[in-house]
C-alpha cells in the first residue's frame, strides 16, 4: 500500500493538472512545432514574371532549411489586388505569405474605396530586394530623352505610351514623365503581350517596362533604352542614364519586392521567416536570380520594412494626388 500510495493523487491534483494541460497544450503547439506543414507563398501577379520566378526561388531555399514543403501560387488579377486581398484574409498561423512589388503600397493609393489597409492588414517580413527603376523603351528615331522630349513638344496629343494598366507603376512612370516633362501624351492600357510588339513596330510611341524585359531587347536591337527611372545606374544597362541625368528634374521611380504575413501572426514565426529568408539570399543561386532580374538585394528586418512601407506608402499617395490618378 504504501508503495502505491507514492503514485496516488487527489482529484483535487488530477483537476489541476487536467486544466494546466489543457490551457498550456495549444499555446505550445503554436509556438515550438512550427512550421509542421505546408507554407504557402501567394505572389499576386501572372506565372512566370519577375516576382513569380523570385517566389519560386525562395519558396525552394525555405523548403530546404525549414523542412517542410513551400509552394508558390500565382493568384493574378486587379493590379495584384485579387492575391493580395486573399492573404489579408488568411488565417494568422504563419503558412500564407504574400511576396508583393510597388503595387502593393500603389493600389490603396488610387483605389477609392481601398481594397485593404497596408498598416492593418498585413504584418512585414523582410523586403527582399528593390529595383533600379524602369526602362524607358522607344523605337523613335530620338536617341535621347532630349530629343524624345523635343519631338513630343512638336506634336502635342499625338505621341503615345503602352502601360499595364491605370494606376499600375508603367502608368505612374509614364505620368510622371508627362509632368515633369511638360508632355501632352497619351496612355494606352494593355493586359496583353502586344505591349511590346505594338511598342517595336511604333503603333504606340514608348514604353516605360521592367530591366529584365528590356535587356535582352535591347541586346538584340529590337528597341531602344533611352533611361532608366531610378535613382542609380543599372549594372545591367551600365550606359544608361538616370532619367534625372538625362535632364528630367525631380524624377525618382524605383520599386520593391517583399514577404508579408497576415496580421497577427506570432513574433517568432515572422522572426523565423525573416531569419530563413536573409539566409536564403544569400545564397548564390538566389542572388543569382534577383541580379538577372534587375535587382538588388536588400534583406531589411521587419521593422525596418515597415518604415520603408510607410515612407513609399505617403510617397504614393502624394505622386497620386499631383498626378490625379486616384479615383474619383
Amino acid at each position: 500500500m504504501a508503495g502505491s500510495a507514492k503514485y496516488s493523487w487527489s482529484w483535487r491534483e488530477s483537476l489541476l493538472v487536467a486544466v494546466v494541460g489543457l490551457s498550456l497544450a495549444p499555446g505550445q503547439a503554436f509556438c515550438d512545432d512550427y512550421p509542421n506543414r505546408l507554407i504557402k507563398i501567394v505572389q499576386p501577379f501572372a506565372a512566370g514574371g519577375s516576382t513569380d520566378v523570385l517566389a519560386r526561388g525562395l519558396a525552394q531555399k525555405l523548403s530546404d532549411s525549414l523542412g517542410q514543403p513551400v509552394i508558390v501560387e500565382a493568384r493574378a488579377g486587379a493590379n495584384g489586388i485579387i492575391g493580395t486581398q486573399s492573404v489579408a484574409k488568411s488565417p494568422p498561423d504563419g503558412y500564407t505569405i504574400l511576396l508583393t512589388t510597388g503595387s502593393f503600397t500603389a493600389n490603396p493609393n488610387v483605389s477609392k474605396t481601398p481594397p485593404y489597409d497596408v498598416f492593418k492588414d498585413f504584418t512585414p517580413i523582410t523586403q527582399l530586394a528593390g529595383s533600379y527603376g524602369l526602362a524607358l523603351l522607344t523605337n523613335l528615331p530620338a536617341n535621347s530623352v532630349a530629343e524624345l522630349v523635343a519631338a513630343a513638344k512638336q506634336k502635342p496629343g499625338t505621341m503615345s505610351y503602352a502601360t499595364s494598366g491605370a494606376g499600375n507603376l508603367t502608368h505612374i512612370a509614364g505620368r510622371l514623365f508627362e509632368r515633369r516633362a511638360g508632355l501632352d501624351l497619351i496612355a494606352v492600357p494593355y493586359n496583353t503581350p502586344a505591349l511590346l510588339s505594338d511598342v517595336m513596330t511604333g503603333t504606340v510611341s514608348m514604353t516605360f517596362n521592367s530591366l529584365i524585359t528590356a535587356v535582352p531587347m535591347v541586346a538584340q536591337k529590337q528597341m531602344k533604352v533611352l533611361a532608366i527611372t531610378g535613382n542609380q545606374r543599372s549594372p545591367a544597362l551600365p550606359d544608361t542614364p538616370t532619367m534625372t541625368e538625362a535632364g528630367i528634374k525631380d524624377y525618382s521611380l524605383t520599386g520593391y519586392f517583399g514577404i508579408l504575413f497576415p496580421a497577427g501572426v506570432p513574433k517568432d514565426r515572422v522572426d523565423l521567416i525573416y531569419r530563413e529568408s536573409i539566409k536564403a539570399l544569400a545564397s548564390p543561386d538566389l542572388r543569382r536570380i534577383v541580379e538577372d532580374n534587375g535587382l538588388f538585394i536588400v534583406g531589411s528586418s521587419p521593422d525596418e520594412f515597415a518604415a520603408y512601407i510607410k515612407q513609399d506608402f505617403d510617397y504614393q499617395s502624394k505622386l497620386m494626388d499631383e498626378l490625379d490618378l486616384r479615383q474619383k
